[in-house]
């Protein structure tokens, strides 16, 4: 593998390669391994000749953006690590010059994405300012805040095959989004940009929805300690359920962290990760923890919620190797 690695970086000598590149920095949990070999790329351009180049070594690859929703296992990724900083943004209009919305590469952070939708006078994404990492991570998991789902504005996602390269524009219908999901999930195709349908707005109505969301999340979650947000999606409501907590009755999902809380597991914990106490969905990282002690945590959670309600909670994150 190494030396497969080696000679993936001689034939690109454009790109900047790093070899045990250390992961954890990276994401937002800080913990995990090294990647045997690691490389940013900006443009499709550089995109093609990688996943080309490594799809001929028979090179294993993974892809990330922000890395805030991944978790890296204490021995690290095998293979290349691909990071997809592509981060441009740009208007889209129509015959006459009227702007429709936004094309943005799936590299670009959330924040500077809503930021910039509202500098071209448009609205609809404002709720997803705090979304931690970039447009392609929320694409692929189809990120939600409350009931708003970031895939109901997408209008269409370009994306790479990497076992062909080749280029498809993908419909809203045809990305397949829905709870916690889109179909990039199984597909393994390279998100690479994508267009959004968007309403004129008017950017103090805007200014006042970011604040809300900002407000709201900084009330219920533990911003700035290290984690990757929501653990566990809501869970599918139960007759049992019902029964037991009639103030979701009505709902067709029950909070995971309201699960969780009633099951008495805030500040449970192994090693330095512990659920916690400000939102019981959100597992933290309280200084050097591990990726084998995150994983057995959540197992006990499972375990003691399932023990509890009956509910297999499903985990939201995803695993890298």
């Amino acid at each position: 593998m190494v030396e497969k690695l080696k000679t993936l970086a001689t034939t690109l000598p454009n790109l900047k390669w790093f070899f045990e590149y250390p992961l954890a920095d990276q994401t937002y949990f800080k913990v995990g391994g090294p990647a045997d070999a690691y490389v940013a790329v900006k443009t499709m351009a550089e995109l093609t000749q990688v996943l080309t180049a490594g799809r001929q070594l028979e090179v294993p690859m993974t892809i990330i953006g922000g890395a805030s929703n991944v978790i890296v296992a204490d021995a690290g990724v095998r293979g290349l690590v691909i990071h997809l900083t592509h981060d441009s943004v740009t208007p889209i209009l129509d015959a006459h010059g009227k702007i429709l919305g936004l094309r943005a590469g799936s590299g670009i952070k959330m924040a500077v994405l809503v930021a910039q939708m509202v500098k071209f006078g448009l609205t609809g994404l404002e709720y997803f300012l705090g979304v931690p990492g970039t447009l392609g991570g929320a694409i692929y998991n189809n990120a939600h805040y409350l009931s708003h789902l970031i895939g109901e504005h997408v209008s269409q996602v370009l994306v790479v095959d990497r076992k062909t390269g080749q280029e498809t524009w993908l419909t809203q219908a045809e990305c397949d989004f829905n709870y916690d999901h889109s179909r990039f999930q199984t597909s393994g195709e390279v998100i690479v940009e994508v267009e959004f349908k968007l309403q004129v707005g008017e950017p103090a109505a805007s200014q006042a929805l970011i604040k809300e969301s900002i407000q709201y999340r900084a009330a219920t979650q533990p911003l700035g300690e290290p984690s990757s947000g929501c653990i566990f999606q809501n869970a599918p409501n139960t007759e049992m359920l019902r029964q037991r907590f009639p103030q979701f009755a009505e709902q067709t999902h029950v909070p995971g962290g309201f699960l969780i809380d009633q099951a008495g597991l805030k500040g449970a914990h192994e090693g330095q990760i512990e659920v916690s106490h400000k939102h019981a969905a959100f597992m933290i990282n309280k200084g050097h923890g591990t990726s084998a002690d995150l994983q057995k945590l959540i197992t006990k959670v499972k375990s003691s919620v399932k023990t509890q309600f009956g509910v297999d909670l499903q985990e939201e994150v995803f695993y890298l190797q």
